[in-house]
């Protein structure tokens, strides 16, 4: 059988989809935003009059998220490859950090895969330090997300971290909840690094301990005069009042005891006041916001259950658009032919 060839089609570049690129392209960025397809191919029809359905809207949004899935892989293995002897070696272009101390955060969200059950995704956001005399602003958020192991986790991150320029920055601050994996991940990731633990997770354990012991009218005082401690430096003070609400010998619940170790093995990460006046975050609030902004909006309404290569094909085109870098990203995609 002779092919057909259309000599216009090849002059407005149609794909297969008989859609030109721009149409596709926006059609996929409203789906990426809104946390419906068929709401989506609804929205689409009305603002440009070409009416797709759900189903072609879903496979559009598969075919870029599975293309840049492949191409996020395929960069994060190569910068972990050392080249081969024979081949000539390529330097990196150099990327310069949006400021001098950039902030990393990493955490984890449950996500509904079909199958499977609930899986974590993990998420992990960098973003600009900005300290002045009215505080500390995190600014220029870049984020990425998937349904990782960690060791392939931690190549995604590094691949994040040299697009934006976190090797040539002045300090780099790690604030994340006590999770060990975090940790060993920021370890393996950022040689020199300042780890802080999340405010708020060393704020909830202070609850804990006061709050099986102490009255509801005493527990409140009590976490409070501990927070004045922690946000000066006084740890020492802490461990104190610790050990006044459970003297030497006293049985501890189950809930405290897991609560007093998760301080002391976080302890080196507490240095509160001492980062503030450096001008370092230390909430891990950027994360934690992009848990919600980048998983829950889209993929966590009501009744949503994904299959694993949609889901990843998703979460790789949200990071792109919500990192600001979504016409750069598509102009990167393969065109399918």
């Amino acid at each position: 059988m002779v092919g057909v060839f259309f000599p216009l089609d090849r002059r407005l570049q149609l794909s297969k989809h008989a859609w030109s690129p721009q149409t596709v392209q926006q059609a996929v960025r409203l789906a990426v935003e809104i946390p419906s397809y068929r709401r989506a191919a609804d929205a689409f029809g009305e603002l440009t009059g070409v009416w797709l359905s759900k189903s072609s809207l879903q496979r559009l949004c598969q075919e870029a998220g599975d293309a840049l899935v492949q191409q996020q892989a395929a960069e994060a293995q190569a910068l972990l490859q050392a080249p081969k002897q024979e081949e000539a070696v390529v330097s990196r272009a150099v990327v310069q950090p949006d400021s001098a101390v950039m902030s990393v955060s990493a955490d984890g969200v449950m996500l509904h895969v079909r199958e499977e059950g609930w899986k974590e995704v993990k998420v992990a956001s960098i973003s600009a330090v900005e300290a002045d005399a009215t505080g500390v602003a995190l600014t220029h958020h870049s984020y990425q997300a998937g349904l990782w192991e960690a060791p392939v986790y931690g190549r995604h991150l590094w691949a994040e971290a040299c697009r934006r320029g976190l090797e040539h920055a002045r300090r780099v601050i790690c604030v994340s909840d006590g999770a060990v994996w975090i940790w060993n991940l920021m370890f393996m990731c950022f040689a020199l690094r300042i780890e802080i633990l999340d405010w708020w997770h060393a704020v909830q354990r202070l609850w804990t301990i006061a709050q099986v012991d102490l009255s509801p009218a005493d527990a409140p005082l009590w976490v409070a005069q501990q927070k004045r401690h922690l946000a000066q430096d006084g740890l020492r003070q802490v461990w104190r009042a610790v050990r006044t609400l459970y003297p030497r010998g006293t049985p501890l619940p189950d809930d405290v005891r897991q609560a007093i170790g998760y301080l002391f093995g976080n302890r080196h990460r507490m240095r509160y006041g001492t980062f503030r006046q450096a001008g370092y975050p230390i909430g891990s609030g950027t994360v934690e916001s992009a848990c919600k902004v980048v998983v829950q909006q889209r993929m966590k309404q009501a009744g949503m259950r994904w299959s694993r290569s949609g889901a990843q094909a998703m979460l790789a085109l949200r990071c792109a658009l919500l990192s600001d870098r979504w016409h750069d990203t598509w102009r990167r995609l393969p065109r399918p032919t």
